[in-house]
């Protein structure tokens, strides 16, 4: 419930002042488990992400937001769930693997930190290792404009939603998942090549 109070408060804001168009919605799989992947650039990106799916998103922040007042409590009620940033993280991991058990959308952002040109940079293997070992599907975004989002500058946002994909799981785990991680890396490129080059 506070999810969804939350979630159609921010889609009336965004939809104000950032003008948010939503390309592909057809593309989303209405139930069972979803590793959505997109690009990051902004701090935002989580709510524009949020917004452009009508079904839950979980998402995992860094565990020091967990700590500061308020915000913490608000992220916690939301479904976030922390990772520590620059090492394996477990625990994480496995809670990711329940959120997919449970038939969960799962936010990533492989890039594994924001980038403010607007290109797609090497991704991260996290999103590709949950999707070979739990067989789920991906849906590739991509998130176009918030590189431009500045204090009191609200450009318009435009969110493509490609097709849900599978990653192969036969044979070699370790080039299983590097593989996969090239397949999602290339699904993001081509969706930045419907909007054009992303940078300009």
């Amino acid at each position: 419930m506070f999810y969804k109070i939350a979630r159609d408060l921010l889609y009336v804001f965004v939809k104000i002042f950032y003008r948010l168009e939503i390309k592909g919605e057809e593309h989303v799989p209405p139930e069972g488990p979803v590793i959505c992947v997109a690009n990051h650039a902004n701090l935002l990106d989580p709510i524009f992400l949020g917004c452009s799916l009508k079904r839950p998103v979980t998402f995992m922040a860094k565990e020091e937001l967990f700590r500061v007042p308020i915000l913490g409590w608000i992220i916690k009620m939301l479904g976030v769930f922390p990772v520590k940033r620059g090492a394996g993280d477990r625990g994480a991991f496995r809670s990711a693997i329940q959120a997919l058990q449970e038939n969960k959308v799962l936010g990533m952002f492989p890039e594994g930190t924001r980038y403010r040109d607007g290109k797609i940079h090497p991704l991260r293997p996290g999103a590709a290792l949950l999707a070979v070992q739990t067989g789920t599907c991906i849906l590739p975004m991509l998130i176009y404009g918030t590189h431009r989002v500045k204090f009191l500058r609200f450009p318009k946002i435009r969110v493509w939603i490609g097709r849900s994909f599978f990653l192969d799981s036969a044979g070699n785990k370790k080039e299983t998942v590097r593989a996969g991680t090239g397949k999602i890396y290339s699904r993001l490129v081509a969706l930045q090549g419907k909007q054009g080059t992303v940078s300009r």
